[in-house]
C-alpha cells in the first residue's frame, strides 16, 4: 500500500505538471496587399523668365529687356541688345568700341551690371539636345549708307547653369566658337548640346565681372564713311534641334 500511494502522487505531480505549461503555437497570420504610386507629365510652353548669369539659382531683371523671348518647352529665354555707346567721336583712324555690360536690378532689388548674356531653357524631357547658331542680317547701317568694314565679335563665352557640375562636366554643353566674328548674312555656331546635354536653362555670358566690358567688340575701320547718328544692325538666334 505504501508503495502504491508513493505512485500515484508521481503520476498525479506530472499530470499538474502539463496543465499549468501547456506547448504555445503561434498562428500564422501574416496578410498582403499591393498599393500604386502614379505621377504623370504634361509639356511646359510657359516662357522661362531671365536669371542670374552669375548665380543662377536666383532671378535677374534687365533694365533693357532684350530680344523677345520664345515660348517653351525649347526656348531662348533672353538675348541682350549690345550698346557700343552713342556720343563715339568720328575718327579718321580704326577703332575698336566696346559694348556696355547690361544693367539690372537682382534678387534683393539692387541695381547690379552683368556682362551681356544669353538665356537658353531645354524642359522637353526628351534629352536629345540643341544648338544655337546667330546671323547679322546686314551691315550696320544708318538708313542711308553701311558702316563699311565694321566687324562684330563676342568672345569669353562663361556658361553657368543650375544643373552644372564641374566634376560631372558631361551635362554641359560645348561653346563652338572661342571667338565669334560676325560676317552678315552667315550663320556662325554658338552653343552645341549633344545627347544628354544642356537640359534645364543655361546662361552665356559675354566675359565675366572682370571682362565684361571688352567681351563684346565693334571694329570699324579708319577710312570707313561715318555719319553723324545712330547707326544698327540686327542678329538673329536660332535654337533647334534639328540636323543634330
Amino acid at each position: 500500500m505504501k508503495t502504491t500511494k508513493i505512485l500515484t502522487s508521481a503520476i498525479v505531480l506530472s499530470t499538474l505538471g502539463l496543465a499549468v505549461a501547456p506547448a504555445v503555437h503561434a498562428a500564422d497570420n501574416t496578410e498582403k496587399t499591393t498599393s500604386t504610386g502614379k505621377i504623370g507629365f504634361i509639356e511646359d510652353k510657359d516662357p522661362t523668365k531671365p536669371i542670374d548669369p552669375t548665380d543662377p539659382t536666383n532671378p535677374i531683371d534687365p533694365t533693357d529687356p532684350g530680344a523677345p523671348g520664345t515660348a517653351g518647352p525649347l526656348s531662348i529665354d533672353y538675348v541682350s541688345n549690345f550698346d557700343f555707346k552713342s556720343d563715339n567721336k568720328i575718327s579718321g583712324d580704326d577703332k575698336t568700341y566696346y559694348a556696355n555690360p547690361i544693367e539690372a536690378t537682382d534678387n534683393g532689388g539692387n541695381k547690379v551690371q552683368r556682362a551681356n548674356y544669353l538665356q537658353v531653357t531645354d524642359k522637353r524631357g526628351s534629352n536629345i539636345g540643341w544648338y544655337l547658331t546667330v546671323t547679322q542680317g546686314a551691315q550696320f547701317n544708318d538708313g542711308k549708307a553701311d558702316l563699311d568694314g565694321a566687324k562684330l565679335q563676342m568672345t569669353n563665352q562663361t556658361l553657368n547653369s543650375k544643373n552644372m557640375d564641374l566634376n560631372n562636366p558631361s551635362n554641359i554643353p560645348a561653346i563652338d566658337n572661342a571667338t565669334m566674328t560676325m560676317t552678315p548674312g552667315s550663320a556662325v555656331k554658338v552653343l552645341t548640346a549633344v545627347k544628354d546635354q544642356g537640359m534645364g536653362t543655361w546662361t552665356d555670358s559675354f566675359g565675366t565681372k572682370d571682362t565684361a566690358s571688352k567681351s563684346v567688340s565693334l571694329e570699324v575701320p579708319g577710312n570707313s564713311a561715318k555719319n553723324v547718328g545712330s547707326y544698327t544692325t540686327d542678329l538673329t538666334w536660332t535654337l533647334s534641334d534639328v540636323g543634330l
